[in-house]
């Protein structure tokens, strides 16, 4: 029995060491999770505008992009519903938290403004 109280308050001791994570995180976390394909497939767009063999691909990316953003524009909604829109304050206090979580999109202020923005 000894064991397990030991083993019970180590785990607890480990537990309370980590810092709770704040609303931005969640924002931030939550965010990453409905754009990180569009911030992926704008990449691509920007890599193809530069490569003149990937012109005939452009199209058919830009119709990906299309789809893409509808999909995270709804994931957004969900964002939105859970934690309301955010101020200026609040969206440079998420953008911050993006910068560890996804920097691809942190680095997009205007998606970001348009999807959780006031």
């Amino acid at each position: 029995m000894r064991p397990l109280v030991f083993l019970a308050l180590l785990l607890l001791a480990a537990c309370a060491g980590e810092p709770a994570e704040s609303r931005f995180d969640k924002i931030a976390k939550a965010y990453c999770e409905c754009t990180g394909q569009l911030a992926a497939l704008n990449e691509k767009a920007a890599a193809m505008a530069n490569d003149t063999n990937a012109v005939r691909n452009f199209e058919q990316n830009l119709l990906d992009i299309q789809a893409e953003y509808g999909r995270a524009k709804e994931c957004a909604a969900g964002v939105l519903s859970r934690f309301g829109k955010l101020n200026p304050a609040e969206l440079d206090s998420v953008r911050m938290s993006l910068a560890g979580k996804c920097a691809n999109m942190a680095e997009q202020g205007d998606l970001l403004q348009e999807m959780l923005g006031e």
